[in-house]
């Protein structure tokens, strides 16, 4: 059961193809024990008509399954913004494995080229691996967000303390 998927990032393309391997014609084998091949599956239209082949699409082969049952009997694509959803979901799962890798390796402390490095070599991203500084720039935005949201709680706590103490002061002072 082939289907065409477009990913729009360069990043992501890559990612893809760490989490799913490619079969003797070149298409890529989703199954349903990943979370992310459940919700692959999960997006799945059927249609009578044939679509438009995309030389820039992604080929992929789909697992028999009871969610995918009536699939032989059809042809079937991914919808406009279903293929953004899918996107926006693999987004979402390099993000997440980045950043679980990330602290792992700040954990061991290794240095932040280091486990950059690391990360780009396990996930086979060889695209990134001359040009690292896409994912330096995004900890560094990450951190920096992190730093200014502690900020904001810590000003807010000590606003908080202060106008107790200045309302305490009042009433002792007016008693």
């Amino acid at each position: 059961m082939d289907i065409q998927l477009i990913v729009t990032k360069d990043l992501l393309r890559e990612y893809f193809r760490y989490l799913f391997p490619l079969d003797a014609r070149g298409r890529y084998r989703i199954d349903r024990s990943s979370d992310l091949g459940k919700a692959i599956c999960s997006f799945v239209r059927y249609t009578h008509t044939k679509p438009e082949a995309d030389p820039q699409a992604l080929r992929l082969l789909l697992p028999k399954s009871d969610g995918l049952k009536n699939a032989p009997n059809y042809y079937l694509y991914f919808s406009r913004e279903d293929g953004l959803r899918i996107n926006d979901l693999l987004e979402v799962f390099f993000h997440i494995d980045f950043d679980r890798f990330y602290l792992k390796g700040r954990k061991l402390g290794m240095m932040q080229k280091d486990i950059i490095e690391s990360f780009i070599v396990s996930r086979k991203l060889t695209n990134l691996l001359q040009d690292n500084e896409t994912l330096k720039k995004r900890e560094y935005r990450e951190g920096l967000r992190l730093l200014q949201v502690r900020c904001r709680s810590l000003c807010k706590k000590a606003y908080y303390r202060h106008e107790k103490i200045e309302s305490g002061m009042q009433n002792i002072l007016v008693n």
